[in-house]
């Protein structure tokens, strides 16, 4: 008999929208992918940037569907929304701002579909004073002290091998989708998250 995992299939009647690209957003719809979810990732002509590294990529968009769509052009912004009308969940990595200068700012969304969990994913947040800061793994450990406590011989700050700042965010973005899924089934209606 099988080893079948006990959460397996959990979210087989799940459909997630995944406009995310590098490590947080991937690993976050990763997880939804593993625990069943289908997961249609949007990447722009070209492919996402994480295509360079094929590791990388293939580690965190196994499972997932791939659709190109240049969200630039009016087109690319119907089929978005289309998609987004069919779908559970909606995963956002890009800049604050950027969703909303595209024309498909969260309203808009929620406008097609109202039950649609929209979670976005950013470095400080959409708002505050650091909301338009870019940041990376890197940056977020030395901020938060990471770096300080990991040192060479010479006492000059490393950081972590392991992307930490990255994974958590993903993590986090998963649990708080999943949460949201659930106040979902009893107020019927979709949601935005901030997760920094």
């Amino acid at each position: 008999m099988p080893n079948v995992h006990p959460l397996a299939g959990t979210l087989d009647d799940v459909r997630v929208l995944d406009l995310t690209q590098n490590l947080p957003g991937p690993y976050a719809t990763l997880l939804l992918a593993a625990m069943g979810a289908t997961v249609i990732k949007v990447e722009p002509p070209g492919g996402e940037t994480a295509r360079g590294v094929p590791s990388l990529f293939e580690l965190v968009n196994r499972g997932k569907r791939s659709v190109v769509l240049d969200l630039k052009s009016e087109g690319g912004r119907e089929a978005l929304l289309r998609l987004a009308g069919e779908c559970d969940v909606l995963v956002d990595g890009f800049r604050p701002g950027v969703l909303e200068s595209l024309g498909i700012a969260p309203a808009v969304l929620h406008e097609r579909n109202p039950r649609l969990v929209i979670c976005r994913i950013s470095g400080f947040g959409q708002t505050g004073p650091y909301s338009e800061h870019p940041a990376h793994d890197l940056n977020l450990q030395a901020l938060t002290g990471v770096c300080h406590m990991s040192r060479d011989r010479e006492g000059h700050p490393l950081g972590s091998a392991l992307p930490i700042a990255d994974l958590s965010a993903g993590g986090t973005a998963a649990t708080t989708i999943l949460a949201a899924l659930r106040k979902r089934d009893r107020t019927n209606a979709g949601m935005v998250l901030d997760v920094a």
